[in-house]
């Protein structure tokens, strides 16, 4: 065996191949999600790291390189999307050791001040604490809740708690609609960042980015209404196997119409329907009565891990850049220890 790791700018041939087969690529490992953040984020640069044997892909992972001024970090991806390696049947071991030496070989050629690898896996072992070692820095443990699709949305219902399903009903019963609305970006968008200002140490993602996405193919703005207009909404991404909220906005009168379990189960139905094998509702950031939430529709914790990065390579200016960057961010969600 003869394993070569290459950093590319684009996606090598073969790589459609690879996230049609192996069942954790994420809507992270779709170039299209790659394509909207380097357009929409400034300083953005795609990367991939193609892992062959023989001249033969058998394996890589995308990532993002940001620039400031002279200064660099490594994104695996950015957001916490997965960055987690893809591999062919027989091959995860080594395609995870290799691309780990080209993720940390990377961080010392560009001197990285920071950055984070994401090894999101909802299906797959996860990766070994020895391939995450090869990175200077700290692993945190996350955790994301799934509901399974393989067998079905009817089988998936069977798994929600009683109060859930007549939850999902009566929003049905009052009248509440459900439909992808794309040109209603800005109005749900509105009700995202109103919401998310009580959020301690949250920041709205750019509405560009989800513009770019949605234009894509990639992103879906998926609504929920009554006769009073719109009650919330949330921006699904769509993966090779998988559905994934990925933000959302609610009206104060959504409660009452139950609208928002409604529209999560809505957009389960049209996952299955369109032959996705989960729908992602995200991690709950330690927040117990949205992770009792998530539970009763059924969904399933899948525990993840985070390499950040420190700026031990980095020069003095990165060091000190990475030092603020660390006061500023203090409070945001970056998992538990292991």
């Amino acid at each position: 065996m003869s394993l070569r790791a290459r950093v590319l700018d684009h996606a090598p041939e073969g790589w459609g191949d690879l996230i049609e087969h192996d069942a954790d690529a994420t809507p992270g490992h779709r170039p299209e999600m790659w394509i909207a953040l380097s357009a929409a984020l400034a300083g953005f640069e795609p990367r991939v790291i193609a892992i062959e044997d023989g001249g033969e892909l058998i394996g890589g992972m995308p990532l993002m390189i940001e620039r400031r001024g002279a200064l660099a970090w490594l994104h695996a991806l950015p957001y916490l999307l997965s960055g987690a390696p893809l591999a062919r049947p027989g091959h995860r071991a080594e395609v995870d050791a290799s691309a780990a030496d080209a993720l940390a070989a990377l961080s010392q050629e560009l001197r990285a001040a920071g950055g984070e690898w994401s090894c999101y896996r909802p299906e797959g072992d996860a990766i070994a604490d020895h391939a995450l070692d090869r990175l200077s820095g700290e692993t945190r443990w996350m955790e994301s809740a799934v509901i399974d699709l393989t067998s079905g949305a009817a089988a998936a219902r069977r798994g929600m708690d009683r109060k859930a399903r007549q939850d999902v009903s009566r929003s049905r019963d009052q009248g509440v609609r459900f439909g992808e609305e794309p040109a209603a970006l800005e109005e749900a968008y509105a009700l995202h960042a109103r919401q998310s200002r009580a959020w301690s140490g949250h920041r709205p993602l750019p509405i560009e980015l989800s513009r770019r996405l949605i234009d894509s193919g990639i992103g879906h703005l998926m609504i929920a209404r009554d006769g009073r207009g719109m009650l919330c909404a949330t921006l699904a991404l769509e993966g090779p196997h998988d559905g994934f909220v990925w933000w959302s906005g609610s009206h104060p009168g959504a409660r009452a119409a139950e609208a928002f379990p409604g529209l999560l189960w809505w957009i389960a139905e049209w996952s299955a329907a369109r032959g996705r094998r989960r729908f992602d509702l995200g991690a709950s950031r330690g927040i117990v009565p949205i992770e009792r939430f998530k539970r009763s529709l059924g969904a399933r914790a899948v525990r993840y891990p985070v390499r950040w990065l420190d700026a031990r390579e980095a020069p003095p200016l990165g060091r000190l850049a990475a030092a603020l960057q660390r006061r500023l961010r203090r409070g945001r969600p970056r998992g538990e220890a292991a």
